[in-house]
């Protein structure tokens, strides 16, 4: 494949993945011939959850749910949520990367995996700043509060890991005794997060640092695919659990939208369950790209099972 060529497979990977990532090419490249745009020269750009290929020279990127297209139920669905809540963004003015204006987003089937298409934006070494942060997760927010579709309830905390999980044990990734471990620990983060009295809205799903790309002058987001509603706290747990400077964020957050900044105690059961959907996502990386993610995953389960 001509992508090859150009480095488009990773190194390191087992024979299964690399398979998944020629698998996620010849449906970007059959997509992208569908809708009128080049194929000749596609260059992948990240190959982790998803593949994301950047359909050169056009200036659009293919999304494909490759990992995600096992980890998850319906894994089109995601990508829907992700076209419908950025579509509306970009056109509230909010800040995030647009689906594809030159062609139509999708999501698309091909090759049996889902498909979608996005702007594409040069990438930048520039790094936001914790208060950037805060204040674009702000603007994302106080954007997306009209949404009219309708949004699952907390996917990332409910669905993703439930989802997860089965597919770990489908392909007997870990044992019984991880898997009882695992599920008695999403059982327990599921009734912390279904007590007290939080503010809810529409959440990015997934808003940590690295989500966050120079667009211009700008920042906006990417990955929206956890989009769902439920508390702003899980968004602000996410936020703040990655990054230095988590309080400047916060900070940052509360000063543009005007609403009282939570502390730890507040955040503490966001965090928890946010570390257990990590833990099982990192634990399906492992499985498809050992080299990179199986020390990391084994880490993260011994000091979860641990805890």
């Amino acid at each position: 494949m001509a992508a090859d060529a150009a480095g488009a497979i990773p190194a390191g990977l087992t024979d299964r993945a690399v398979q998944v990532v020629r698998a996620g090419l010849a449906a970007a490249i059959a997509v992208a011939s569908d809708q009128g745009l080049p194929t000749a020269g596609p260059r992948v750009l990240s190959c982790r959850g998803n593949l994301i290929v950047h359909l050169v020279p056009a200036p659009v990127v293919a999304r494909v749910a490759t990992l995600t297209g096992w980890t998850r139920a319906d894994p089109y669905r995601w990508l829907a949520r992700e076209v419908a809540v950025a579509g509306h963004l970009a056109k509230r003015g909010g800040p995030v990367v647009a689906p594809a204006s030159r062609a139509d987003p999708g999501p698309h089937r091909s090759h049996g995996l889902a498909v979608s298409l996005w702007d594409y934006v040069p990438p930048s070494e520039q790094r936001p700043r914790p208060e950037e942060t805060g204040e674009a997760l702000a603007q994302l927010h106080l954007a997306a509060a009209d949404f009219p579709g309708q949004l699952p309830d907390m996917s990332p905390a409910r669905e993703l890991i439930s989802e997860g999980l089965a597919a770990l044990e489908r392909e007997h990734v870990i044992t019984q005794q991880e898997l009882a471990a695992l599920q008695g620990r999403h059982s327990s983060v599921l009734v912390e997060l279904a007590t007290g009295n939080r503010s809810a809205g529409v959440l990015h799903g997934d808003a940590h640092p690295r989500n966050l790309i120079k667009i211009g002058a700008d920042w906006g987001w990417i990955d929206l695919e956890e989009s769902c509603r439920g508390p702003l706290n899980w968004d602000l747990a996410v936020l703040t659990c990655y990054s230095r400077g988590g309080q400047r964020a916060l900070a940052a957050y509360g000063a543009a939208t005007g609403m009282p900044t939570p502390d730890r105690q507040d955040l503490a059961p966001f965090t928890r369950a946010r570390e257990l959907e990590v833990t099982v996502w990192m634990l399906a990386m492992a499985h498809m790209y050992p080299a990179r993610y199986r020390g990391q995953a084994q880490r993260r389960m011994a000091a979860l099972v641990c805890s």
